[in-house]
């Protein structure tokens, strides 16, 4: 079973200091990008299962990938643990004690899924800033059955172009919880510096529109995904790479991505 680093003990020990104080109310836990957020969901199904008994949780995120991560992270911390996956996407529809589920999958599903004590969020920075969407539309559909939920949100990304901090009211959190800074993480050689580069190619997207204050994304891959423009992009890599075993590229879309 692996053990948690200190911060990722520290982000459990100030949640449950959080709702001692608070007896209403959602926080979000803010984590950085490659800080284990998915050993944190996972310890947390955990403790709150063995330690309050009859507890049922449902954790929600937006894509198939994301869930089979938290489901191998919870069973490495907890190998029998009552855990079923709710993703049209995994080809499976079971509920459990921990649900580990596709927000598209089940959010018109409030009757099937019946009393939910805690829901988790992955990628919290996602549900809408207004009293709207899947996620609020499905939360409210629970708190019909448990007016006493709580939901806590997981995300790197607290604040938003177009929408400014996730708890901005309407929204549906309150509170942040902040443990570590990735600063700290990198001090402790847990992330690495980042060094950037201003690159040789020059990416054209003059002619793209903005919602949100982010690209359109449709757009934005007719614009770039071109094969010239992704045959220099490739060299520059593998020049600037050198003998590098991992390599993060991001693309406009599954489609560039492989292009």
């Amino acid at each position: 079973m692996p053990e948690l680093r200190a911060y990722q003990r520290k982000v459990l020990d100030q949640l449950y200091a959080w709702f001692e104080l608070n007896h209403e109310g959602n926080p979000c836990i803010v984590l950085p990008t490659g800080s284990g957020k998915s050993h944190v969901i996972a310890e947390l199904c955990h403790e709150a299962v063995q330690t309050w008994n009859g507890t049922r949780i449902l954790m929600l995120t937006h894509v198939k990938e994301l869930i089979e991560q938290d489901a191998a992270k919870l069973l490495d911390h907890w190998p029998d643990a009552p855990l079923g996956i709710y993703s049209a996407g995994l080809d499976s529809k079971e509920l459990n004690t921990i649900t580990f589920a596709g927000i598209q999958s089940i959010w018109r599903r409030a009757d099937l899924v019946g009393h939910v004590d805690l829901v988790l969020i992955d990628e919290a920075h996602l549900v809408s800033h207004k009293d709207e969407g899947m996620y609020r539309t499905f939360i409210d559909a629970l708190r019909e059955t448990n007016k006493d939920m709580r939901v806590v949100g997981f995300t790197a990304t607290p604040y938003r172009l177009g929408h400014g901090m996730i708890t901005d009211k309407p929204a549906l959190f309150n509170a942040l919880i902040e443990p570590v800074s990735i600063s700290k993480l990198q001090r402790q050689g847990y992330l690495a510096i980042l060094r950037s580069k201003v690159t040789a190619k020059r990416l054209e997207v003059g002619g793209v529109h903005t919602r949100g204050g982010e690209y359109i994304e449709s757009e934005l891959q007719a614009a770039v995904d071109v094969h010239e423009t992704s045959e220099a992009v490739v060299d520059e890599v593998l020049r600037l790479a050198g003998d590098r075993r991992a390599w993060l590229v991001f693309c406009t879309g599954v489609k560039h991505a492989r292009n």
